[in-house]
């Protein structure tokens, strides 16, 4: 299905979504990091490579092996230190090894700037290596993130690396509501104030493992993973989620059950009873580590994933759903890799997994566009004359994307995210893509300020909006981007159209 850019109406040019001067939290490190770094052996002397640095005006050097290994980082702290200060007498015989540290801390391109100036607040850092599985790719410093125009995410940084306390961690979730108010005032584009939020939310779900871990008396027995679904796996929460985590385990043998899986169980009820005192409430549905269906080994995972998708039970789009909606939380990293490939693998085996995800979804969420172009809201109880911007907006663009997504392979859990990596794949034309993705804006923005005005009003977390409140123009806009998400939706037909069953 082709649409005219042109066609387009309000949301093409016109949203009052645009993208000002703000800090990009979501940024990934590969678009800034420096990525001709300074390196040297471990063997070289100091001197050479202190009249290097001097040369080239750079206040670090990254110590690599030969296949380009990251083996430590020496700053010119380190030299005024280790050397000037103690007044070496034989610069030329004291090598780069004996002043360097070791194994430092280093971040990958995909994460974020967020993740970047968290790692400096906690560490008192000015240097990060960015490495690509073991390879060194980049550097980014704490100078460069300094040039942002905006100081707020240090602030907020600062305050998540001094919070110890439930209480610490109460106040500032609810300071994220007037940040989130005070951001849709200015205009800020909504993808990056749920970006801002999933990031602060995802230090805080960290922090609160790490401190149930400290908590059990004895570290793990073996290795497990924390991973995210739902909201917090796309990175796309709203202002009061609740809790979605699982527990991947190790395999282990059968003999050490018990005892092992009291302790993930025992971890798993401390964390979610924080995550509540915190303000993240337990999951309806039960998608917690608590839970053994979300807690279970390495193996039972993969045995679970080919079980959803034989399974023709009322529960398995939820499951997909779940399943495809997935990130990496904490622990160890390749068991969520092991899992989500092994996800991957089978869905690429089995297309009518994604037809009954289409066609469920369908049926449970509509445009709330009438016939003429009319808005459709509830005919009675509390909410009569509203629109459930979640359920009848936000989720249906969201489930739209990651149908195509999943249709062609794509493996970002963004909605953004999946659309832009369409239009590379070219299943989407670029235009269709700036149309779909600021109709998604749009309604995320009326979202964000429903739930905001809804709480600071009645405090109370629902999404209910009344669009007869809007002004024309808002109406208009909000009318046009329920139109590019039922275009949408339409092109979703189209693709599963072809597959043949």
């Amino acid at each position: 299905m082709m649409i005219d850019a042109n066609e387009h109406g309000a949301t093409e040019k016109t949203s009052v979504l645009y993208r000002l001067a703000a800090f990009q939290y979501h940024e990934r490190l590969k678009n800034v990091m420096v990525t001709d770094v300074y390196t040297c052996t471990a063997d070289d002397s100091v001197q050479p490579v202190a009249e290097e640095m001097a040369k080239r005006k750079i206040s670090s050097v990254v110590i690599t092996d030969a296949e380009k290994r990251v083996l430590g980082i020496v700053t010119e702290r380190d030299m005024l230190k280790k050397v000037v200060a103690k007044g070496c007498p034989s610069i030329l015989d004291t090598r780069i090894a004996q002043i360097m540290t070791p194994h430092p801390i280093t971040l990958a391109p995909f994460d974020t700037l967020f993740d970047a100036l968290s790692i400096f607040a906690r560490h008192d850092l000015k240097h990060l290596p960015i490495v690509d599985g073991e390879t060194l790719v980049g550097l980014i410093t704490f100078r460069q993130l300094l040039k942002l125009r905006h100081f707020e995410p240090l602030v907020l940084i600062g305050d998540l690396q001094k919070a110890e306390s439930v209480a610490d961690f109460q106040r500032i979730r609810r300071e994220m509501i007037h940040l989130t108010r005070k951001r849709l005032a200015s205009n800020v584009d909504p993808a990056d104030i749920v970006a801002m939020l999933s990031l602060v939310n995802a230090s805080i779900h960290k922090r609160l493992l790490r401190r149930s871990l400290s908590e059990q008396g004895a570290p793990p027995p073996v290795d497990f993973c924390c991973f995210v679904t739902g909201s917090h796996g796309r990175r796309e929460n709203l202002l009061f989620p609740d809790q979605d985590h699982c527990i991947i385990i190790d395999d282990y043998d059968d003999a050490h059950y018990n005892a092992y899986d009291h302790y993930f169980l025992k971890l798993s009820r401390r964390f979610a009873d924080l995550l509540d005192a915190v303000g993240f409430p337990y999951c309806s549905g039960g998608i917690m580590g608590q839970n053994p269906l979300w807690r279970k080994r390495l193996s039972e995972w993969h045995a679970h994933v080919s079980w959803i998708f034989r399974d023709q039970g009322p529960y398995q789009v939820r499951y997909l759903t779940l399943l495809f909606d997935s990130s990496y939380l904490y622990g160890k990293k390749t068991l969520f890799h092991d899992y989500i490939e092994d996800a991957f693998a089978q869905l690429s085996q089995n297309h009518t997994a994604v037809r009954q995800m289409r066609d469920e979804e369908q049926g449970r969420h509509k445009v709330p566009l009438g016939l003429f172009g009319s808005f459709v809201t509830e005919k009675n109880g509390n909410h009569k004359g509203e629109i459930d911007m979640k359920k009848s907006g936000l989720i249906f663009v969201i489930e739209a994307a990651r149908v195509l997504a999943l249709r062609h392979g794509i493996r970002d859990t963004s909605t953004l995210g999946r659309i832009r990596a369409l239009v590379e794949k070219g299943v989407l034309h670029e235009d269709d893509s700036e149309y779909f993705e600021n109709a998604y804006r749009v309604i995320l923005y009326q979202t964000l300020k429903a739930q905001v005005d809804n709480y600071l009003r009645d405090e109370t977390r629902d999404y209910y909006l009344n669009p007869q409140e809007l002004s024309s123009r808002h109406q208009g806009q909000l009318k046009q981007a329920f139109k590019a998400i039922s275009d949408l939706q339409d092109i979703v037909g189209t693709e599963l159209g072809e597959l043949i069953l």
